[in-house]
């Protein structure tokens, strides 16, 4: 019989891919969101969708009702998400949740001090179960969001990151780390780094693009200066606009561009790589 696991970020990148991975393998899911009429014809009535808000802290125990796993996605761009997830973790150990898979980000064991790692370390002390996945960049990043946005609008990727390379993860290799942790006990007390097999540079990413795009898409690296004030004028909150520059500094110091093997190691098989990303993707540049 499966465990009833609850999956947060349910419509998110990596949660609506591993809501399809959970729900195909017969697995009972309930998916968290924000707004519950809006996304249950999304799931074709295969889930539990309920509403969840870290803004709310009175939905979590309906979400958490019956529930022994979680998967955790903390609210994106919040520079204060172990603040509002937290609450979340003490709910889920009151109603004696078993195991909680945390979505945190490649490195954050460096640095005792950042939000994420905060977040990872109040989990470990709180007694339940974890697996921690600390992936790289998105390869999705590309196909949406303010990078996909700035494609589109000028037919090239303007950023902060030099010459650096990035050993940048498709998201459905991230769901499927995130279905293994959750049916798979061997993967308790784990913590994860998820990366691609190759890292690459913006300039080789662009070039990938154009390929699979039919056209020119370019790549000009930008300083901080100018990458600060287009995100001043797109009234950008000023401490999102730093943890943005400060992201790209780490990227520039080469800290993006190792490539780990536990992808190998929890699914048997390599990471996709880049090009099928954007052979798969390639509408979205058309």
């Amino acid at each position: 019989m499966s465990k009833q696991i609850l999956v947060i970020g349910a419509t998110g990148r990596v949660g609506s891919e591993l809501v399809r991975l959970l729900t195909q393998n017969g697995e009972s899911v309930r998916a968290a969101t924000r707004n519950p009429s809006t996304v249950s014809s999304r799931f074709q009535n295969t889930v539990d969708v309920i509403e969840f808000d870290y803004e709310r802290p009175q939905t979590f125990t309906p979400a958490l009702a019956g529930i022994e796993q979680v998967f955790l996605i903390v609210r994106p761009g919040d520079n204060h998400s172990d603040v509002a997830a937290i609450p979340l973790i003490d709910a889920a150990k009151k109603v004696n949740v078993q195991h909680i898979v945390d979505l945190t980000a490649m490195g954050v064991e460096q640095d005792d001090t950042f939000m994420l790692r905060i977040l990872e370390k109040y989990i470990e002390a709180s007694g339940i179960s974890y697996t921690h996945l600390r992936p790289n960049w998105f390869m999705q990043n590309l196909n949406s969001g303010p990078i996909f946005a700035d494609i589109k609008a000028t037919g090239a990727l303007h950023l902060p990151a030099a010459d650096a390379k990035i050993s940048f993860i498709d998201v459905r290799d991230i769901a499927a780390v995130g279905f293994a942790a959750l049916t798979e006990t061997q993967h308790a007390g784990r913590a994860y780094t998820l990366t691609g097999k190759e890292p690459l540079s913006y300039f080789q990413v662009a070039e990938k693009l154009s390929r699979v795009a039919g056209k020119e898409i370019s790549y000009i690296p930008i300083s901080e200066d100018a990458a600060r004030e287009a995100l001043v004028k797109g009234a950008i909150p000023t401490d999102l606009i730093e943890r943005w520059m400060d992201f790209h500094r780490k990227v520039r110091q080469g800290f993006c561009s190792p490539v780990s093997t536990d992808i190998e190691s929890v699914l048997g098989r390599s990471p996709i790589l880049f090009d099928k990303y954007a052979n798969d993707y390639a509408t979205s540049w058309r």
